[in-house]
């Protein structure tokens, strides 16, 4: 028996408020953080199709999610590193380039920044498939 289209989006409305509590309580609330988990999930949560919803990677991420809150240990560290390398990729983002421009690579920084992303996408990507989550 097929599932409506209304159970499939309530389901996808579910787990992104259970996903975005988790999260706002393995980041512990912190200012910065919130406002890139919200920008970051509804971006992802925006762009996939319906199809991509995967209910046991959905469960897979909530006990990812709940063990970085539980201690400050490898999870707690891998969230914070992803939000904050988030952080940096938003368009508002005040980027202090100083540094760079002092070693010499001030016109090669943006493309330095996009193969940096792109290690970042493609760690992260195999991470998802290692463990079964969807962490972006």
């Amino acid at each position: 028996m097929p599932s409506s289209p209304l159970l499939d989006q309530r389901a996808v409305l579910h787990a992104y408020h259970h996903l975005s509590r988790q999260a706002l309580k393995a980041i512990r609330y912190s200012v910065p953080g919130r406002h890139v988990l919200r920008t970051t999930m509804r971006n992802s949560f925006r762009s996939s199709p319906i199809e991509d919803f995967d209910p046991t990677r959905i469960a897979n991420t909530l006990l990812f999610l709940e063990r970085a809150t539980r201690t400050t240990g490898l999870e707690h560290k891998i969230v914070k590193n992803i939000l904050f390398c988030r952080y940096w990729e938003l368009p508002g983002a005040r980027r202090e380039s100083k540094v760079l421009r002092s070693l010499g690579l001030g016109n090669s920084e943006h493309s330095l920044r996009k193969s940096a992303y792109e290690q970042l996408n493609s760690t992260l990507e195999l991470l998802n498939q290692s463990l079964g989550t969807c962490l972006r």
